[in-house]
């Protein structure tokens, strides 16, 4: 059943429970969809001012999803930043791929837009960076022109993911924590629910993106963040296959872990609360 809450926004609308699709919230709809639309604009300002092309139909998608769906595994800032570029990556090879296997018949542009969001699919799902709006960023290259060359654009799309995710942060603080603890990740640097190398990775993706702004004034300096936030985007994309856990058949199936935990202590979705309370405190 739809829950419609006519509550004016404070601390307690925003919280995991009830800030979410599924909650026809006034808080969500004043606050969430004002951030959406403010997030675009002011990325198209800093695209404007800088010279980086953009594609600007997936960052709006990520934008939405930024300010209104935040608790959303998908929304968290490696989904959203590898996701882009990744997609971009694999729309690109797709594009080509089409165009070697079809050319000029009427079959291309189809073959162009599945293969484009497979691959970008394929990889999402690889690098741990799932992040639906990215899809767009592959299929686009498939049927309208390009603001960038097609070895820039993947970094342009993450310079772009970037700002999504700082105006995010900035706007989200406002009322809870942001970005909200990963679920059974212990807090790390500067108290963030995430993991290290995430932390790592996401402030030298920043560091990049300030640079890249200096594109109008210095072209050197644009290049040497264009190497950085590939660096970045290395960290981000590859740290998780160090602790991966791989299996090759199906895991037994045991009856204890079925059982109903006989002990007080809270699950991982229990403490989350708690430390969305403790915060709120």
């Amino acid at each position: 059943m739809i829950e419609i809450r006519l509550v004016l926004p404070n601390r307690r609308e925003f919280r995991r429970d009830v800030y979410h699709p599924g909650v026809i919230s006034l808080s969500r709809i004043l606050w969430g969809s004002t951030g959406a639309g403010l997030f675009l604009a002011l990325i198209a300002l800093a695209c404007d001012a800088t010279g980086i092309g953009l594609l600007y139909p997936p960052l709006a998608a990520s934008c939405f999803i930024g300010a209104t769906c935040t608790y959303l595994r998908v929304a968290r800032p490696k989904s959203v930043i590898v996701g882009h570029f990744i997609s971009a990556v694999g729309g690109l090879i797709g594009v080509a791929a089409g165009e070697h296997l079809f050319g000029a018949t009427a079959l291309a542009v189809p073959a162009k837009l599945g293969l484009a969001v497979l691959l970008s699919a394929v990889l999402m799902q690889i690098l741990d960076a799932d992040h639906p709006p990215a899809a767009a960023t592959a299929a686009i290259p498939a049927i309208l022109p390009l603001p960038a060359t097609d070895l820039i654009l993947p970094l342009h799309m993450a310079w772009g993911a970037v700002l999504a995710v700082v105006f995010t942060v900035i706007w989200n603080r406002v009322w809870f924590e942001c970005p909200p603890p990963d679920e059974g990740c212990e807090r790390s640097w500067f108290n963030l629910g995430m993991d290290k190398p995430d932390i790592a990775g996401v402030g030298v993706c920043i560091l990049a993106t300030l640079l890249l702004c200096a594109k109008p004034w210095s072209e050197d300096i644009y290049t040497a963040g264009l190497w950085i936030l590939l660096t970045g985007l290395a960290i981000l994309s590859l740290h998780h296959f160090f602790g991966a856990r791989v299996l090759v058949t199906e895991a037994e199936k045991s009856c204890t872990l079925a059982a109903s935990p006989t002990t007080g202590g809270s699950g991982p979705i229990s403490g989350s609360k708690e430390k969305e309370e403790k915060h709120e405190r």
